[in-house]
């Protein structure tokens, strides 16, 4: 049983990838994305619209209407669920998004460690200093894959140490995968870094003409606080600091290209250390196609 996976960087152009073949075979689209989860978070997560899910079946997206969070287990089992259904329909599951953490688990599984609790996790995010330090001192390798302001995962590190006793390099090693019937063919984009950086530039710059600032507001006044989980995605963030006086609207631009280009560059360290992946441009529809005739 088949699996489709479209991966990359943020703003190389995974979901019009992913389009187009939907377009050629009978598939419908899973959303690997932490933000996309969340209903009303449209533009900031740079959702497609809903004209083009009407066409082709998208999963995962628009699923939480509230502000908890979403872990990855929880995510790998409710995708390892909508993958089986679709199979049933006689289609191709394509999964696509730049969540890496997401598809590791869906992939790969998790290791079976609950959680310590919101007390746990809320010391440790009041002292970010400290966490960014022990973070490195447990587990220097998840460390370098996930960024020196990647708190929400150094937290879920000290969770799995606080519970196990294991960093989460250690831990991964007892994970047991959702889908082991499933045969991952894993396309990942591979565009040069300066097309890259303008792609981001310009994506930056359409949020802001599609209204990125009204839909902050606007979620704001419907009562989403401001610790929202999707509020801490690059983008909406920055975005929340204009609104509060913070920095000017040209430094939140300029924040989010920067934010999201450090990003595009943790999210290729990552994916240079995947197994079995093939790298593609992001037009070669017929490659990939040729690939899945050949598994």
């Amino acid at each position: 049983m088949r699996v489709i996976a479209i991966l990359g960087p943020t703003g190389s152009g995974k979901s019009a990838l992913a389009l187009k073949i939907a377009e050629r075979i009978p598939s419908e689209i899973v959303s690997c994305d932490s933000v996309q989860l969340y209903r009303g978070f449209n533009i900031g997560a740079d959702k497609v619209s809903q004209e083009v899910r009407k066409k082709i079946p998208h999963h995962m997206v628009d699923i939480i209407q509230d502000c908890r969070r979403f872990s990855a287990a929880e995510y790998a089992k409710e995708a390892a669920g909508i993958i089986r259904e679709i199979w049933e329909r006689g289609r191709y599951p394509i999964v696509v998004g730049g969540t890496l953490l997401y598809f590791r688990a869906l992939e790969k599984g998790l290791f079976p460690f609950g959680a310590a609790g919101e007390k746990f996790r809320r010391t440790w995010r009041a002292h970010p200093q400290e966490l960014r330090r022990r973070s490195m001192e447990l587990d220097p390798l998840y460390y370098s894959k996930i960024g020196a302001n990647d708190f929400k995962r150094m937290v879920r590190l000290m969770e799995v140490y606080h519970i196990s006793g294991k960093n989460m390099t250690e831990a991964a090693t007892l994970t047991t995968p959702p889908l082991p019937e499933a045969i991952f063919l894993k396309f990942a984009i591979n565009i040069p870094r300066q097309e890259l950086y303008r792609r981001i530039e310009e994506r930056v710059e359409r949020m802001f003409r599609q209204g990125l600032v009204e839909e902050v507001r606007a979620l704001l006044a419907m009562g989403y606080p401001e610790d929202c989980p999707p509020f801490e995605a690059i983008g909406y963030r920055e975005v929340l600091s204009f609104i509060k006086g913070e920095i000017e609207l040209q430094k939140a631009k300029d924040l989010i290209k920067k934010h999201t280009k450090e990003y595009a560059r943790r999210q290729l360290m990552w994916l240079r250390r995947e197994e079995n992946l093939i790298w593609v441009s992001p037009h070669e529809v017929d490659k990939i196609l040729e690939s899945l005739e050949r598994k």
